[in-house]
Parts: C-alpha cells; sequence; structure tokens
C-alpha cells in the first residue's frame, strides 16, 4: 500500500468561490449596463436630469415659502381691515344714537316753543312705553310740556287705557287695574314741562294693541287731549313724538 500525502489549503478554496463570485458580479453588472446602453440609456445624462429636478425642487420649494409669507401678509391685512371696519361701524352706531338724542331734544324744546298740536299751551310731547325685563312687565312715560309765552302753573290728570285682546277677548284696561303701585290717574302740575312715569303688569294671556292717553286739565276737562298710539308685541315699545 502506498501513502500519499496533500498538504490541505482550505484559505485556497475560499478564495476560488470568492473570485468566481466577484467575476458573476461583474458580468452580470456588465451584462445589465450593456443592455441600458442597447435600451438607450444614458447614465450622465440621467445624471444631469435628476440635477435639474433637483433644482426646480428647490425653486419650487422657495416658491411656496414666498406664497405662505403672501398669504400671512394678505391675511394680517384682512384683520386690520375688519378691526378698523367694525370700529367704524360701531361709531356709526355711536353717532346715529347722538343724532337720533339730539333730535328727540330739539322736538321736545320745539313743542315748548311752538307746538304744532296745543291747546290752552299743553302739549303731549312724548309718550314711550318700554318692556321692563320680564314678557309682562313695562314701563311708561309721559312727557307734557306748555308753551314758553304761558308761563301759568297748569294742573290736571292724566289717563292710561290699554285696549287689546285677554285670551282672545276684546278688553280695555285701565291704570288701576295694571299699575304695579296702586294708583288711579296720574297728576301733574307745571310750569313748562313734566315727566309722569311708572310701572304696570299686564295679566297673562293679554295682548296689547293700542295705548289711550287722555290728558285732562283740571277746571278744563272739555279742552281734554286724548291720543291713541298703535301697538304690537313685536316691536316691544310704543312712542308718539311731535313729528
Amino acid at each position: 500500500m502506498n501513502l500519499v500525502v496533500k498538504a490541505h489549503r482550505p484559505w485556497k478554496s475560499k478564495f476560488v468561490w470568492v473570485l468566481i463570485t466577484l467575476v458573476l458580479l461583474i458580468s452580470a453588472w456588465t451584462l445589465f449596463d450593456y443592455g441600458r446602453f442597447l435600451a438607450g440609456y444614458d447614465s450622465r445624462e440621467t445624471a444631469s436630469e435628476i440635477i435639474g429636478l433637483e433644482q426646480v425642487q428647490e425653486h419650487l420649494g422657495k416658491r411656496i415659502e414666498a406664497l405662505r409669507e403672501d398669504k400671512a401678509v394678505l391675511k394680517r391685512a384682512a384683520q386690520i381691515e375688519r378691526k378698523a371696519y367694525n370700529e367704524l361701524e360701531t361709531t356709526l352706531k355711536v353717532l346715529q344714537a347722538e343724532i337720533l338724542e339730539l333730535k328727540e331734544e330739539l322736538a321736545f324744546y320745539r313743542g315748548i316753543v311752538s307746538p304744532k298740536d296745543s291747546r290752552f299751551g299743553l302739549y303731549l310731547q312724548n309718550f314711550f312705553l318700554n318692556r321692563n325685563g320680564e314678557t309682562r312687565n313695562y314701563r311708561y312715560k309721559v312727557v307734557l310740556t306748555q308753551v314758553l309765552k304761558n308761563s301759568r302753573l297748569i294742573t290736571g290728570k292724566v289717563k292710561l287705557q290699554f285696549d287689546g285682546l285677554l285670551n282672545g277677548e276684546p278688553k280695555i284696561l285701565s291704570l288701576k287695574d295694571v299699575a304695579v303701585k296702586a294708583q288711579k290717574d296720574l297728576n301733574y302740575r307745571f310750569k313748562y314741562f313734566q315727566n309722569v312715569e311708572g310701572a304696570v303688569t299686564f295679566p297673562e294671556g293679554f295682548s296689547l294693541q293700542r295705548v289711550i292717553v287722555q290728558i285732562l286739565p283740571r277746571g278744563r276737562e272739555r279742552d281734554m287731549i286724548e291720543k291713541t298710539i298703535e301697538w304690537t308685541f313685536e316691536e316691544s315699545k310704543a312712542h308718539v313724538g311731535t313729528e
């Protein structure tokens, strides 16, 4: 029997496998790149296109940021304009209220100087009936004036009647029926003007339609002044003026 001795070199086998793997990879890449070449693919052109797209992306990003800044500026400007408009609207309402107040004062003093509808100088300048918080509670005010040239003291009574429907039936209530403080009529005593006011509470189910105001000068009841003021609950107020 002959004995043969061989050297064992495991690294040589590994090297061969690594070399074979590299050759396969390089061959595969070469075939892949060649296939792209045959298909018209140009890596340089592709790299140039990628750079161009990156530049476009950067430009669009800057444009988007600029538009966001413009949007913020326009939004702030709109807020400032809205605030200015609201302030102007508030100022306008205040001025309108002042004008209305001045008109009422002018009408009041004009009524004292030369009322349109006066008898012996006595005149119903204004009548107000306004809701007083709760649904059936109201405050009234009767404004009486006398022409300046008649500086004598005048006295008399004011009668109020509230005409409407009570549970669907016609009903006229006197001041005595609805006054918060017990009173039958209102007395007046003045030279130039006087406000006569108070509060009333209407019964449940009563729907007011009109208010009848009667002014009776003492000793001259035949010269009574009477005014009828129409009313709607939607307005929640009644008013009669000099105009």
